[in-house]
């Protein structure tokens, strides 16, 4: 039997690919597939034909960065007809048609993996309340006594009709000072948990300051010094919950390390520099250093240097897609002579 050509129609399968296209010409949309038409929402070709490229690619490019860019993969926002912003990514190439120079756009619809990863993320945080319930119990354990031996003296004090309203008023400030350290932990802790939809204008160290007061009660407990280095950054519009929990995993993990390695006089410290454009954090262990073989991997999914029991292998995955998806920064380790140092930057 004969090989048969089979007649293609061109239209029909660019209408029909996952990735919606895009013909620009001087900045100008020329022609669209029908996927890029459900990604945006519109109807009809006419209500984008003719318009600008950066109307609907915004607001991350500019005209001039469609008109003289070739060849490229970029994060993009999208604008939909109904006004709506969603993430995207795009590969600009040259093409020629007819003896005609243009400009085909790829644009891959990023709204489902982003959704996914921030369920993944939220699902890390929620892996992670089991120890923070154990940290409230242990910060509350304290006053908790406290209120209940001020409260034994009161009683006793009253049975034997010797208490002063002198007294009585100094416990109960006593008493209340305890109820008020108890609820900013709860603060402290709600506020972390809590999903972050939108940046917030905050500095490096205001992130650093809010995850101390969560785990430094667990690392006294544990012996290990946690020397936070006293530099103050300018703000900027961060993710405040996220990059606290990258903080958070990352303190976690060192404490994790020094203890299974029982690190003589255990620490962490944590180190800041800033200069035009850039921002950094520098986090330190003396817990001995990760292996060479896997320094690597550490990032990787479902990697792990704990035993299944005690580890998911996400915590630095996730630690990666914060920063790096989503804070616009890089994270990178390596070791020192004592332990590992994680860096992690933002740009400003």
């Amino acid at each position: 039997m004969e090989n048969q050509s089979i007649s293609w129609d061109t239209t029909q399968i660019l209408d029909n690919t996952i990735e919606g296209i895009m013909i620009i010409e001087d900045g100008f949309i020329k022609d669209v597939n029908k996927s890029l038409l459900e990604i945006l929402q519109y109807t009809n070709k006419s209500d984008l034909i003719g318009n600008l490229a950066v109307g609907v690619l915004m607001p991350t490019l500019t005209k001039k960065f469609i008109e003289f860019n070739t060849v490229l993969f970029q994060e993009v926002s999208l604008l939909t007809k109904e006004g709506t912003i969603i993430p995207a990514i795009i590969k600009i190439k040259d093409i020629t048609l007819n003896n005609q120079e243009y400009k085909m756009v790829s644009i891959l619809d990023m709204t489902e993996i982003k959704e996914k990863e921030t369920l993944l993320i939220e699902s890390a945080k929620l892996a992670e309340m089991g120890e923070m319930i154990s940290v409230i119990a242990h910060q509350w354990r304290q006053p908790l006594s406290s209120i209940s031996s001020i409260v034994t003296r009161l009683i006793m004090k009253t049975n034997m009709k010797s208490l002063s309203p002198e007294l009585l008023i100094e416990k109960a400030n006593e008493i209340n000072k305890y109820l008020q350290y108890m609820s900013k932990t709860i603060d402290d802790f709600r506020n972390f948990f809590t999903p972050t939809k939108s940046k917030e204008l905050v500095s490096l160290n205001e992130i650093v300051s809010n995850t101390q007061h969560i785990i430094e009660k667990t690392f006294e407990l544990k012996g290990i010094e946690l020397e936070i280095e006293d530099q103050k950054l300018s703000r900027q519009y961060l993710y405040k919950n996220e990059l606290s929990q990258v903080i958070l995993n990352l303190l976690n993990n060192a404490k994790d390390a020094l203890l299974e390695n029982n690190i003589k006089s255990p620490k962490v410290s944590i180190k800041f520099k800033e200069n035009d454009k850039l921002q950094y954090i520098f986090i330190e262990d003396n817990a001995g250093g990760i292996k060479e073989e896997i320094i690597h991997k550490i990032f990787e999914p479902y990697f792990s240097t704990k035993d299944k029991k005690n580890g998911t292998g996400l915590g630095l995955h996730i630690t990666k897609t914060i920063i790096e998806k989503h804070s616009n920064g890089k994270i990178k380790v390596s070791n020192t002579k004592d332990g590992a140092i994680f860096e992690i930057t933002l740009e400003k």
